[in-house]
């Protein structure tokens, strides 16, 4: 298989599986979270567990990596609402065409990057002069796209669930408020 088809497959199913289980009015409990965890430790273990590790230059690569991740995360996480189902109480994420385009760039922006540098001559030359340059192994590139996606994955559902209990703690906050305040006060 070549890369670029392994990395269309990889992104690919990571793609169809976040924008599966996110799109639209969904359930926010533990299954939600749940799946995303089982995932990362999933390709996490199996595709970390021999990335290069020996300089610093190698960690300086996986630390853009999770930046990435990080500022993509962000993205998916500003374009999720989470709100509550008024008939059952149930914690909801609501999402629609812009958190599928947050992970539709970040797909692109891999797949790109892999068609360069294994179908352009031109780049290829380029990036490796940088991986030479900065005495970086080629096997550093699996791990770096995968810490992007992980830590995407990851920072989302944590965002999300820092958002809920803070739309819980307000929501017990202002029931609260509002059973301490008279129900008919007395007008003088």
């Amino acid at each position: 298989m070549s890369e670029l088809a392994q990395a269309a497959l990889i992104s690919g199913g990571i793609f169809f599986v976040v924008t599966a289980r996110g799109y639209g009015r969904r359930t926010f409990d533990r299954r939600t979270l749940v799946l995303p965890l089982v995932m990362v430790a999933i390709f996490g273990w199996t595709y970390l567990k021999n990335a290069p590790i020996d300089s610093v230059n190698d960690w300086a690569v996986y630390g853009v990596a999770v930046a990435i991740g990080l500022l993509f995360g962000g993205m998916a996480t500003l374009v999720t609402r989470i709100e509550t189902d008024e008939r059952t109480g149930t914690t909801m994420t609501v999402t629609g065409p812009a958190f599928v385009a947050v992970w539709l760039l970040a797909v692109l922006i891999r797949l790109a990057f892999v068609w360069a540098v294994t179908d352009n001559p031109s780049a290829r030359m380029h990036f490796g002069e940088f991986m030479i340059g900065h005495h970086l192994e080629m096997a550093t590139i699996a791990p770096f796209f995968l810490l992007w996606a992980l830590t995407m994955v990851l920072s989302r559902m944590v965002a999300l669930k820092v958002r809920e209990r803070v739309m819980i703690a307000q929501r017990r906050e202002s029931n609260t408020v509002c059973a301490d305040r008279p129900t008919n006060p007395v007008m003088s």
